[in-house]
């Protein structure tokens, strides 16, 4: 008799944990499933972002260095394409990437200001012709991820 009590204290013990080794696998996959959601909305929102940078230095509503500067930490994170796979791009990122921006810029003397607007403009002058073919490129790219 005692033997059957413990037989079925036994099933029940093991009855419990299977439950609850059933409910932390359902836990663990709709964390799963949210976790893919969110990086899946994270990339479209880069892809997104990367799409209306792109457009707008087609349009010249941006300016292209600017432009580079926003769009390589977003390639980057995508992994492919690379900025540096765009050699007028990367060229122009290479000469504005160390100027400082915002308060540093602001700290800045007037013809210090002067010296780097002028090399960043003769650059996007330069290169303006390329980088908007480069551009075109890279929306054809990013309409097929």
């Amino acid at each position: 008799m005692f033997r059957f009590f413990v037989i079925i204290l036994a099933l029940l013990i093991i009855l419990a944990l299977s439950g609850y080794a059933l409910s932390l696998l359902f836990k663990l996959h709709k964390q799963n499933k949210f976790i893919q959601n969110a990086k899946k909305e994270r990339y479209l929102n880069i892809k997104n972002s990367i799409d209306i940078i792109a457009k707008s230095m087609l349009a010249d509503q941006c300016n292209l260095s600017e432009g580079v500067r926003r769009l390589k930490p977003l390639l980057d994170v995508l992994g492919q394409p690379k900025l540096s796979q765009f050699n007028a791009m990367w060229a122009l990122f290479k000469v504005v990437e160390d100027m400082p921006i915002l308060e540093e810029r602001k700290k800045l003397a007037r013809n210090q200001r002067m010296k780097l607007d002028l090399a960043r403009e003769d650059a996007e002058m330069k290169y303006q012709d390329e980088i908007k073919q480069e551009l075109r490129k890279l929306l054809i790219e990013m309409e097929k991820f």
